[in-house]
């Protein structure tokens, strides 16, 4: 099977670290540092932190490898490589709509990401007028509620978001993405680090790592498999075409095993991180663990305004937050743009106008949905939970599960390991866990949820 056609991606990554950057870019963002921690918090920390592990190196790690195997073979990205795959292997040409599904995936999930992404902005802001300073669990509280009811504010910074968006992905591969993930990811790490250092001081550090370290396995259920699952997931972004579309520019001589092995670490680590971050300031300060999606947001604000010079390290978190989740949201919409601007030979300006502009209007469904539209629920979820519960919990595992049947049943034995790489270790286990393990784990969890 080979791929020589007009819809191929011919740009490359300068380096096999630019690919890196952009992949552990594309994962490291606000589902390890916003939503992780919520997650962990109401499911019992240290006993959802190994499930959430062990999905990640039974489950995600074989299928970052599948999704990069697919864009590297095909040189295409998500929305036309299981089609074109299909024909060239003489099966059904509905496979097509798989990276239909997945695109879409990742398209909602854009929607209402960017208003999460937006309010970290916003709180960086907050920082440089000087609103956080000295500021008390309360006001942070209220702070956040003021967010929250403002239908102007949440839209002006889901708008920003978007332009910024559009403005990276307007720009080629190596010329956007590559450059601004080499800087901001290194700084990311240096400052999380930064921030543990400063928890462990001011916060309770004992409480903090016992919590996420000493498992009370009566916590373990089918509820919290599903929530480790779906977190695993959203964090590293199984089953969102972002590796196969990051792929599609990868040079031959990069290994795609020990590259998903380093992004699989670098997310986890960086969940952990954040972990040791933010629940010492919890338990230092008195809060609740459980608060949910408020609670990076309630729990930091306090924490920056208690400290000398809090008003920098808060301006330099959120901001870096900020932009971390923008690099998701470029790895995200780079396979719609790629596709438009590939397949419908548009500019990527044009594209790029065109997929961010979609993606606001969308988002504006979750900007409302905790203020004019609060009243409106759907199976009990107003939007923004709808989105939220679909994406994590139906649509990337079922993205995911579809691209493993894919990749270890639809195509040549041989040809996904001579890709992943004959000589690579473990690639025949790789195999093995894409092949047999992924779907079956997969389809068990997510008909639990729905059977329980």
């Amino acid at each position: 099977m080979t791929s020589n056609s007009h819809d191929d991606m011919t740009s490359q990554w300068k380096s096999s670290k630019g690919f890196m950057f952009a992949a552990i870019g594309g994962a490291i963002g606000l589902g390890n540092i916003w939503r992780f921690p919520y997650e962990l918090g109401q499911n019992g920390g240290a006993a959802f932190l190994i499930i959430y592990i062990a999905f990640v190196i039974l489950i995600c790690l074989p299928l970052i490898a599948a999704d990069t195997y697919l864009g590297r073979y095909t040189k295409q990205g998500s929305m036309t490589l299981f089609g074109k795959i299909a024909k060239l292997e003489g099966k059904s040409r509905h496979w097509k709509y798989v990276g239909w599904f997945i695109a879409s995936s990742s398209f909602i999930l854009c929607s209402y990401y960017s208003v999460i992404a937006g309010t970290t902005a916003a709180y960086a802001y907050e920082s440089i007028v000087g609103t956080l300073n000295n500021i008390s669990t309360e006001s942070a509280a209220a702070l956040y509620k003021s967010y929250e009811t403002s239908p102007i504010k949440l839209s002006l910074w889901h708008a920003i978001m978007m332009i910024a968006t559009g403005v990276v992905l307007s720009k080629q591969i190596n010329q956007g993405i590559e450059k601004l993930v080499s800087i901001v990811i290194p700084l990311f790490f240096v400052l999380l680090l930064f921030l543990i250092v400063f928890a462990a001081v001011v916060g309770d550090f004992l409480a903090g790592v016992k919590f996420l370290f000493e498992p009370d396995f009566s916590k373990i259920s089918v509820e919290l498999a599903i929530s480790a699952l779906g977190q695993a997931f959203f964090s590293i972004g199984v089953g969102m075409g972002v590796l196969s579309t990051l792929g599609a520019y990868l040079p031959k001589g990069t290994s795609i095993i020990r590259s998903s092995a380093i992004i699989c670490f670098a997310d986890t680590l960086v969940a952990i991180l954040a972990g040791l971050c933010i629940f010492p300031l919890v338990f230092g300060f008195g809060m609740e663990a459980d608060v949910g999606s408020a609670l990076v947001f309630n729990t930091l604000t306090v924490a920056f305004g208690q400290m000398q010079y809090g008003s920098v390290v808060a301006t330099a978190f959120f901001a870096l937050l900020a932009i971390a989740g923008l690099t998701t949201l470029i790895a995200l919409l780079e396979q719609l743009v790629s596709y438009l601007s590939i397949t419908h030979e548009m500019s990527r300006k044009k594209a790029a106008t065109i997929v961010c502009g979609a993606a606001f209007s969308v988002g504006m469904l979750a900007v409302l949905s905790t203020n004019i539209l609060a009243s409106v629920k759907i199976i009990g979820m107003n939007f923004a939970d709808l989105f939220d519960w679909w994406i994590a919990q139906v649509g990337l595992p079922v993205g995911g599960m579809l691209t493993a049947i894919f990749v270890g049943w639809l195509i040549k034995k041989e040809h996904v390991i001579s890709v992943l790489g004959s000589e690579e270790k473990y690639v025949f286990q790789i195999y093995f866990l894409i092949r047999y393990f992924c779907p079956v784990a997969i389809l068990v969890t997510v008909l639990a949820q729905f059977i329980n």
